[in-house]
């Protein structure tokens, strides 16, 4: 993958993820222009449900896959930034959509060459086996039920491709020299998958600082305002009552030429 060599931004963030990275959106979009120094060119591919595989569809939503997304080919057409970081989340989707450890592996490890291509300072964040596994299978059934309601697969099958997907997508991470963290078990309460509200702040500080970007970096709640400026900005390409929508990228841009687009 290249990049046009003209001028382009001081820095480069490239966000995948699904509804933690959606619920945490405001808080990096605040903290990440705040703290770094110059043009801040945030690039944003999340959603509740999101799938790194296929469209998925919330509601009345639909959004593109994460791998098949126009945030790879609007990237080429992008000048190069002076520093690119980036942050790969929320995995387990794909496997309540029925896809196979392998077929995620390989979603997932594509997106991490991508990046490594790009010269980007990743963070990879691991699914929260440690708290995954204790819960029972009645409390997976209920959490399943809630997020992703529809055929369930019994929670000691889904334990074991969790942990297939874990090992296969930490072992290419690795390969490829990206940062690794594994979130902690205080960070979730009686739903395992998402970020408790009063952790969310403590737990983006954990993950912001494995780039070490600067000392500066502290992740703060945004006004309300904010947040609901940054969650409704549009993506490049998404389906509403399955009608397809475009829309031009950045969906954002600042005075000081930082910008966010969203896929």
């Amino acid at each position: 993958m290249t990049q046009k060599t003209e001028c382009g931004p001081d820095y480069r963030v490239i966000l995948l993820g699904a509804s933690n990275l959606t619920l945490g959106l405001p808080r990096l979009v605040h903290s990440l222009r705040t703290a770094l120094p110059g043009t801040v060119e945030i690039i944003s591919a999340h959603g509740h449900g999101r799938s790194f595989l296929k469209w998925s569809y919330v509601f009345y939503r639909g959004l593109p896959s994460i791998t098949h997304c126009d945030l790879w080919s609007d990237l080429e057409k992008r000048p190069a930034a002076k520093v690119t970081y980036a942050l790969v989340t929320d995995l387990g989707c794909d496997l309540f959509y029925g896809a196979k450890p392998d077929q995620i592996i390989d979603a997932v490890g594509t997106c991490l060459n991508r990046l490594s291509k790009l010269g980007a300072k990743t963070v990879f964040v691991r699914p929260p086996l440690e708290r995954l596994y204790q819960i029972s299978d009645w409390h997976y059934y209920v959490v399943k039920n809630i997020f992703f309601p529809g055929p369930t697969v019994r929670w000691p099958l889904m334990r074991e491709y969790i942990t297939e997907v874990d090992h296969g997508v930490s072992g290419i991470a690795e390969s490829l020299g990206c940062s690794i963290l594994a979130p902690k078990i205080s960070w979730f309460g009686f739903d395992p998958i998402h970020i408790k509200r009063k952790q969310r702040n403590l737990a983006w500080q954990e993950i912001v600082k494995t780039w070490r970007a600067t000392e500066a970096l502290q992740v703060a709640t945004p006004g309300l305002g904010t947040s609901f400026h940054t969650w409704t900005r549009k993506a490049s390409s998404r389906k509403v009552w399955w009608i397809p929508n475009t829309h031009s990228q950045p969906s954002y841009q600042w005075a000081d030429g930082s910008s966010l687009s969203v896929y």
